[in-house]
């Protein structure tokens, strides 16, 4: 132990006398100051009193080899004033062999811990802390658990002072007014006559990129349709076949749930689990065109039948008429709930009335076989329009368009006013897709959307006998379906 040489200390020895000097040697049974040794086993503490020279220059002025330092305690460091005295790390394990220090250690008077903890009083610490304390019991995270009035129920074996784990703990910021939500179909006694129309001129741009569409599946190139050849094989499928729309809609319909399931509210694991105490998912209905609408409230009326939440919004009440109604009205009956009026008004039940945020919005405006402009005729009902695309638009829920998107010609694929355009993830064709959509590619209304639209085809019922029976209609002679409800599509080169 010649690392402590020369360092002077002040030893205070367990029979209450002091002493200082320099170390002139130490080892592991007793150290010697000058011409004093002292035992080990005696000594009490010891501290530092000055620390010795800096040898380490000399020692490597005379080619000396370095000394090995081994580490020193905190209390060595401490009371050193600069650091050119602070020995340096032995890079040599130090010598932990048995000594009698470690030895009067362990045989010295242990700490005891519970008679020092005997003295501590913690009642009085505690009613201390109360004093300082003036938030009230009931405000405490804890108060929160416990049920109101518990003297007013029934004793039994059942009573329960506490919530459980499925139980609401905080109360609601507001109030789910799903049922309080009016009924419009029952409001519109007769039918209301049609406005007056308004038709738009549609420039469209030059062709560069083409594109086509593939089903997923297979690759095989899709066949498009034009809205007035679709308008046609609704009639020929009604005329020849027995297939009216009414009966078309409801095959549509069910087909169109299952897909909504599948692919956007996280299919029957999530819809079957009836121990989830949570609120179901809410599906929003944008409301215009009689044909994609009627569909959107058919396939509404199954998402509601089979426990998912659908509210259906109107904007002009006056669409509402013929089949259109009678769809609004199965749709209500079976629990959906019609919102009609300003913008502000649904945006209120949205915000304020409901628990659940809006998870997929179906965007029946427009459809292939209409405009906008023709729908919403007057200054007031394009500003709500406007209004209503612009807070879609920015909604972090998933939009799906039936056939082509709100704001695109369903023949060109052009957009007269982008205000008006319906930003939309999924676009889904009921029967046959349109030509409008390969040239909204072509023309770049789909490519500048920062979001890829997924495209699916859904089974409408169609007789496959029509497509042999006109000669501009054999372009789509071919099952289209198989054991399928729906088919994936996708967007390749021309």
């Amino acid at each position: 132990m010649t690392e402590f040489l020369n360092y002077k200390v002040a030893l205070q020895l367990k029979d209450g006398t002091e002493t200082s000097g320099l170390i002139s040697h130490v080892d592991s049974n007793s150290i010697t100051l000058g011409d004093r040794t002292i035992n080990n086993s005696s000594v009490k503490d010891l501290k530092v009193v000055k620390l010795p020279p800096d040898v380490s220059r000399t020692q490597q002025k005379k080619k000396h080899q370095h000394a090995n330092i081994s580490s020193i305690d905190d209390a060595i460091i401490s009371a050193s004033g600069s650091r050119a005295g602070t020995p340096k790390v032995s890079k040599h394990s130090p010598d932990w062999g048995v000594s009698t220090d470690v030895q009067d250690i362990k045989s010295g008077k242990e700490f005891d811990f519970a008679a020092n903890l005997a003295m501590f009083d913690k009642k009085s610490v505690f009613a201390d802390f109360q004093k300082s304390d003036h938030v009230s019991a009931k405000d405490r995270l804890v108060g929160h658990n416990t049920i109101d009035n518990v003297s007013k129920m029934k004793k039994s074996s059942s009573r329960k002072d506490k919530y459980d784990n499925d139980e609401m703990v905080i109360s609601a910021n507001k109030e789910d007014n799903w049922n309080k939500i009016g009924s419009v179909s029952q409001r519109l006694a007769s039918p209301v006559s049609a406005g007056s129309q308004r038709t738009s001129i549609i420039s469209t741009p030059r062709e560069a990129q083409q594109f086509k569409f593939e089903f997923s599946n297979s690759g095989l190139v899709v066949p498009l349709a034009s809205p007035v050849q679709l308008i046609e094989i609704e009639r020929e499928a009604q005329e020849s076949f027995g297939i009216g729309f009414k009966t078309s809609t409801e095959i549509c319909a069910t087909n169109f749930y299952k897909l909504i399931v599948d692919t956007m509210l996280g299919g029957s694991v999530r819809l079957s689990n009836r121990q989830n105490h949570n609120l179901p998912p809410l599906v929003l209905l944008l409301i215009g065109s009689s044909r994609s609408s009627s569909k959107a409230f058919a396939a509404g009326r199954h998402l509601t039948n089979h426990g998912v939440r659908v509210l259906a919004y109107v904007i002009n009440e006056e669409i509402l008429e013929g089949e259109l109604l009678h769809q609004c009205d199965l749709f209500e009956k079976a629990g959906g709930k019609v919102v009609n009026g300003p913008f502000a008004k649904l945006s209120d039940i949205l915000n304020n009335q409901l628990e659940t945020p809006v998870e997929l919005i179906i965007d029946a405006l427009q459809g292939f076989d209409g405009q906008l402009l023709d729908l919403f005729y007057n200054d007031k009902m394009i500003s709500e329009l406007k209004e209503l695309i612009r807070w879609a638009n920015n909604q972090r829920a998933k939009v799906l368009s039936i056939d082509i998107s709100a704001g695109v010609d369903g023949g060109s694929g052009t957009v007269v006013d982008p205000s008006l355009q319906i930003h939309t993830k999924y676009i889904v064709s009921l029967g046959l897709p349109i030509t409008g959509l390969v040239h909204a590619y072509n023309n770049g209304t789909f490519r500048s959307l920062t979001e890829e639209i997924q495209h699916f085809v859904v089974d409408a019922g169609i007789p496959n006998g029509i497509y042999s029976s006109k000669p501009h209609l054999r372009k789509f002679d071919k099952f289209w379906y198989c054991a399928e409800a729906y088919l994936p599509l996708k967007v390749a080169d021309a």
